[in-house]
């Protein structure tokens, strides 16, 4: 809707050509609703709500520190839905508009929500005060119809255009590095692809990995999210025994139960309960370590503790 104070300046009002990012949080509705009936910490639910949605703010309206931000970007959101988007003379610069969305993505995990989505190209209108067009209905049906899983879907057109900015200047950020082709042929962000290189350190690998068990656990018995479910546990059960050397347990088999699940949860906060303990024993001040050391340091601890057992 238009304020009758801004008729003047939208006027002119003309589709643009713009990149869209429309993202849907997974299950916002119903922890709103529980929120409004438990008797048990309402308050401290309630923060979590508001917590998440102020860093998903923040994600698109702060300016960020190490990358370029986009001139022309717009960012909408109401209740459980965001929309962002770019307008294409900025398309150099999409590189590090997808980059945040993965970035979002993992924060989003580590806060408890899944989300589902679509990227694409469309016409748009997209101002402070006006928010439609074409580009925006097939960004909705893509993310309704096509995405279906916790995953959000980028169109193959500008994974192209990724690759060909990628190719004119490599000091910009490598999409390979979180983009993957699905089992169905969709590609998607992919929050698993670069993790361990790509977290803080171990403890931040295993809080991670820890709220996607969390989740799952929430969901197994949920027969409306089955099909989510299934999705998620298959990546989830992929990841993890891939990993099995950093993490310590794999799972036998695709059919995995409750105790499955509860079991790598406490190996996980172990090995997080291990951590910080040791760390604190290994080096003498984490400020004089680099990043990277200290993220390889992290990880070393845990795989020293796994060679003894």
């Amino acid at each position: 809707m238009i304020n009758r104070k801004n008729i003047k300046k939208h006027k002119n009002l003309d589709y643009e050509d713009r990149l869209i990012i429309y993202i849907d949080i997974l299950g916002f509705k119903n922890f709103v609703d529980y929120t409004s009936q438990t008797k048990i910490n309402p308050t401290e639910k309630i923060k979590i709500i508001n917590n998440l949605l102020i860093m998903i703010k923040k994600y698109f309206t702060a300016i960020p520190k190490s990358l370029i931000s986009s001139k022309t970007r717009q960012y909408t959101a109401f209740s459980d839905l965001l929309v962002v988007s770019v307008n294409l003379k900025e398309i150099d610069n999409i590189i590090c508009e997808i980059y945040d969305v993965y970035n979002l993505l993992r924060q989003a995990v580590l806060n408890g929500f899944l989300l589902r989505g679509s990227i694409v190209y469309g016409k748009l209108i997209h101002t402070k005060d006006v928010l439609f067009g074409p580009g925006l209905i097939t960004a909705y049906n893509n993310e309704k119809t096509i995405a279906k899983y916790p995953r959000i879907i980028i169109d193959d057109v500008i994974v192209s255009d990724l690759k060909d900015i990628q190719e004119k200047n490599y000091d910009y950020l490598n999409y390979d590095n979180y983009i993957s082709r699905d089992t169905d042929g969709l590609c998607y962000i992919d929050f698993f692809k670069i993790l361990k290189e790509d977290v803080i350190d171990f403890g931040e690998y295993a809080r991670f990995l820890l709220s996607i068990c969390n989740i799952l656990l929430k969901m197994i018995d949920n027969q409306p999210l089955k099909e989510k479910y299934l999705w998620l546990k298959g990546k989830y059960i992929a990841y993890i025994n891939d990993n099995v050397d950093v993490i310590g347990h794999s799972f036998a088999n695709e059919s995995i139960t409750k105790e499955d699940l509860e079991t790598l949860k406490f190996i996980l906060q172990e090995h997080l309960e291990e951590l910080n303990h040791l760390f604190i024993n290994s080096t003498d001040n984490k400020n004089i370590l680099t990043n990277e050391d200290y993220r390889l340091e992290s990880f070393k601890i845990i795989s020293r503790k796994l060679t003894k057992l």
